[in-house]
């Protein structure tokens, strides 16, 4: 017989099925999976794995936390019980794989003794339902099925099971679902955010990490068990095809180590084969989706392929009909012909949640088998992606002055702590040191040349595990031209380009290219400073450059303390402070608990006993109402959990309150960026009355009202175009109509000037770096420019096609309405709270909205 085949045959007969006594999905949910118009929710889902945790031993079900709302949220470990019951020496091989520098002598004895780890994530985007309810059976079979494939793949693999990374969403989709099946609204996605803040962009946060979700399965499964292989399992749309698997279109982040993109080869080659070999038809291979941004990826810089699937949807769980002549055009590929890469068209016709699950169970499969029979081939490359990264030469690492010098220190908290968060060593110089061939990678946020830098600046070092972390997030993005043909039209990016954190957190960073030498200490974590106060008396000084300044303002005011911000530039007991300085006004009451209000933030309160004699312009706690439509617009979700990371209170805005007109105790009114059609519009039919409609005429009549009776309208992305569109502001979008051959920018950093003197501008310097996704540019005949594109280079971070046509127009205006304004900010100055060097954009607006109320 044989080897594997005995070694199988003994394994099978060691733990023998167990199915007469695991019941399957459908004997406890009391329907099969993939039954059209069925779905379970994630109670249901607890409780089946809970099942399987109880009557299987190759399983064991961990709950690592709950999620933002207060669901479990499950990690099914799948193997032999003999595996699972020495479960932790698993991870302590992956470490030592992962990272050289931990191991002594020679790795054969681990490349023997280690497995495949396999991490299989569902259902992040929860509209997407079929793989929580396909994970149900797939587990079910990995429980209770002695075939050879099966046992092949529980011998050489731990399997990580995530049934959903968004379990709160699950129940928000099925429970729309289940209440409208049957109605005229069934099937229709469900009227808000599936995550409480991000809803789809839940799947953009793998490199700043601000979910909870996210930071669960960072710290908790990707940073403890190091898997070679991370599979997300999504659904893409109706009219293409049935399934997508790698590898993926041009380009690859360059930092995605070439064993990795190999391996993204090797596992879509397989599962390929496998779907086309089973006789399943549409299914599409190196289209539509490339591996660039690290937004969406986490594994790829931390040695493991991460790879996902796409399959067609249907309407939640309801069945779907597609004709042939629906099926089109698609990035690399035709749904209705056949090519190298689309071997086998789907001609249309019904399309059902069990043909979803049926080919999310084959490619699944597939990829298990190859895990396990080259285990020994992803462990040594594994080690080998170790290797090459401790080897990096270039660049040489990157300098982070100290916080002392940096104008920003929160933000530069914030870098810090998502490069620890990604597992990045940490150092801080014990002197002043020298380096060779620095570039700034920070603009604008750069200095002339420094000849040294000082003692205590951090260091990341690229000789260390995982540096291509590191240097993707902190170096320039260089997108490259890639166009349709020789000679012909670009193609244009399928999602943003560039995420340079100095760039778009404000951060003073250098690249070091030349020689490095230094004495310095590995940071156990970054430092977290406490706030500081210098000095006696009741005037209290603090800086508007540190983003710490909207949080402490906001402590201070619920403290019921006059705070003010400076609109020059003054001397106060032999000290400077620059325009925008803010200021409160002390009492004795808050003066006793000063230190604790100020203890966990990176700030230094100046007292003094003196009032500093100018124009003080006074603010007040904004009364902040900000529009949530019934139909969920994410960057909305964002600026919810910006607000309350930044303790504003706010006012969830519907469109009824605003057409009612009942917005008089407001200050600042507040669309993010969502469509002027749909604020305005809305949901219509089928949806039930109660989530229907938007705005309408009636709201834009009172949205006028509020502003020419002194309040703010304050209009995000691409929401400035309703307000330009529905009152006479003597200003035009002077990119609107533009095709996307003409201009097209994805999402990258572009330099703006800033007129800093300008409330909305203090702060923020007179040069600043903006996050431009599809916006929005200004013609303004009246009204102030507080912020326009110019300055050299415009294109910090990125690629943009068009850029020219934005110079010199305005970015940020300010236009009076009546005795109040609208302002319309026309790039993403809070894009999904990664844009940190913008966010005083949006918190001066609020602020600004109380001075002249």
């Amino acid at each position: 017989m044989p080897r594997l085949l005995t070694v199988l045959a003994l394994v099978s007969v060691a733990w023998p099925s167990l199915s007469a006594q695991i019941p399957s999905p459908e004997q406890q949910l009391g329907f099969p999976v993939g039954t059209d118009r069925r779905l379970a929710d994630w109670a249901q889902i607890v409780d089946y794995y809970e099942t399987l945790d109880r009557e299987s031993g190759r399983i064991s079900v961990q709950n690592l936390g709950p999620s933002t709302e207060g669901r479990p949220f499950l990690l099914a470990v799948i193997s032999l019980p003999q595996t699972l019951e020495k479960l932790e020496e698993y991870p302590a091989i992956q470490q030592k794989l992962a990272d050289p520098r931990l191991l002594e002598g020679s790795p054969e004895a681990l490349f023997a003794s280690g497995k495949t780890v396999v991490l299989v994530t569902c259902a992040i985007h929860s509209t997407e339902v079929a793989s929580a309810q396909m994970s149900m059976e797939f587990a079910y079979d990995m429980a209770s099925a002695d075939d050879p494939e099966t046992l092949e793949i529980l011998s050489n693999v731990i399997f990580l099971l995530v049934p959903s990374l968004n379990p709160d969403g699950i129940d928000f989709v099925n429970h729309w679902y289940a209440k409208t099946v049957g109605t005229p609204a069934e099937g229709l996605r469900p009227p808000g955010l599936y995550h409480k803040y991000v809803g789809h962009d839940n799947n953009r946060d793998w490199y700043m990490f601000t979910q909870r979700e996210t930071r669960i399965a960072v710290e908790q499964i990707h940073n403890r068990w190091r898997p070679q292989i991370v599979y997300d399992i999504h659904q893409m749309g109706s009219r293409g095809a049935r399934i997508f698997v790698p590898p993926f279109i041009d380009p690859v982040d360059p930092n995605v180590d070439p064993i990795l993109q190999a391996g993204i080869v090797d596992l879509g080659g397989a599962m390929f084969s496998a779907l086309i070999g089973a006789g399943r038809e549409g299914v599409v291979t190196n289209a539509i989706y490339d591996a660039y941004t690290p937004a969406r990826a986490y594994q790829h810089y931390h040695a493991g392929v991460r790879i996902l699937s796409e399959s067609a949807s249907v309407r939640l769980a309801s069945p779907i009909t597609v004709s042939p002549q629906q099926l089109g055009q698609g990035r690399n590929y035709h749904a209705s012909k056949a090519s190298w890469n689309f071997p086998r068209p789907w001609r249309g016709g019904e399309w059902r949640l069990r043909d979803i699950v049926d080919d999310q169970k084959i490619a699944l499969k597939a990829l298990l088998l190859h895990a396990a029979r080259y285990r020994r081939h992803w462990l040594r490359n594994f080690h080998r992606v170790g290797l090459n990264t401790l080897n990096r030469v270039s660049p040489n690492a990157f300098v982070i002055p100290p916080l002392d010098r940096q104008p920003d220190p929160a933000a530069t908290l914030d870098l810090l702590e998502v490069l620890h968060f990604g597992d990045v060593e940490l150092k801080t110089a014990s002197t002043e040191f020298a380096a060779g061939a620095i570039a700034c990678v920070s603009a604008p946020r750069c200095r002339p040349r420094p000849e040294t830098f000082p003692e205590g600046s951090f260091l990341i070092a690229m000789e260390q595990p995982y540096s291509s972390f590191a240097k993707t997030m902190l170096e320039v993005q260089e997108y490259p031209e890639l166009r349709e043909y020789p000679g012909g039209p670009l193609k244009r990016p399928y999602d943003v380009t560039a995420q340079t954190l100095g760039i778009q957190m404000g951060v003073e960073t250098y690249q070091i290219d030349g020689d490095l030498t230094v004495q310095s200490e590995l940071l156990a974590a970054p430092p977290r400073p406490a706030g500081r106060v210098e000095g006696e008396g009741k005037y209290w000084l603090f800086s508007h450059t540190n983003n710490a300044f909207a949080p402490l303002a906001n402590r201070f005011l619920a403290e019921g303390l006059p705070v003010y911000w400076a609109p020059n530039g003054f001397r106060v007991e032999g000290e400077s402070f620059p325009v925008g300085t803010l200021m409160a006004r002390g009492n004795d009451a808050a003066a006793s608990k000063l230190d604790e209000l100020v203890a966990d933030l990176p700030v230094v309160v100046w007292r003094f006993s003196k009032w500093p004699q100018l124009a003080w312009q006074r603010i007040r706690a904004p009364a902040i109402g900000l529009y949530k439509s019934s139909a969920g617009a994410m960057d909305e979700g964002w600026t919810r959990w910006i607000l309350e990371q930044h303790d504003f209170p706010y006012e969830s805005l519907t469109a009824g309150r605003i057409r009612a007109g009942t917005l008089s105790d407001l200050d600042v009114i507040v669309f993010a960026h969502e469509s002027p059609r749909q604020i305005k519009e809305g949901l219509g039919e089928p949806y039930p009355d109660e989530f229907r409609g938007g705005i309408g005429g009636e709201g834009l009549v009172e949205l006028e009202k509020f502003a020419r009776a002194g309040g703010m309208l304050l209009f995000l992305g691409d929401s400035v175009d309703l307000a330009l569109s529905s009152w006479d502001l003597k200003a035009s979008n002077a990119i609107q109509g533009l095709s996307p051959q003409d201009f097209y920018i994805p999402g990258s950093f572009l330099r703006v000037k800033v007129h800093d003197r300008h409330p909305i501008g203090y702060g923020m310097g007179p040069e600043a770096s903006v996050m431009f996704l599809r916006g929005a540019a200004f013609d303004v005949e009246r009204g102030i420019n507080v912020a326009r594109y110019d300055g050299e280079p415009l294109l910090l971070s990125g690629w943009a096609d068009g850029l020219e046509r934005l110079r010199g127009k305005s970015a940020l205006a300010e236009i009076p309405l009546g005795k109040g304004s609208v302002v319309l900010i026309g790039f993403r100055t809070q894009f999904r709270a990664q844009a940190r060097a913008t966010y005083k954009f949006l918190f001066n607006s609020l602020y600004y909205s109380t001075i002249s109320r």
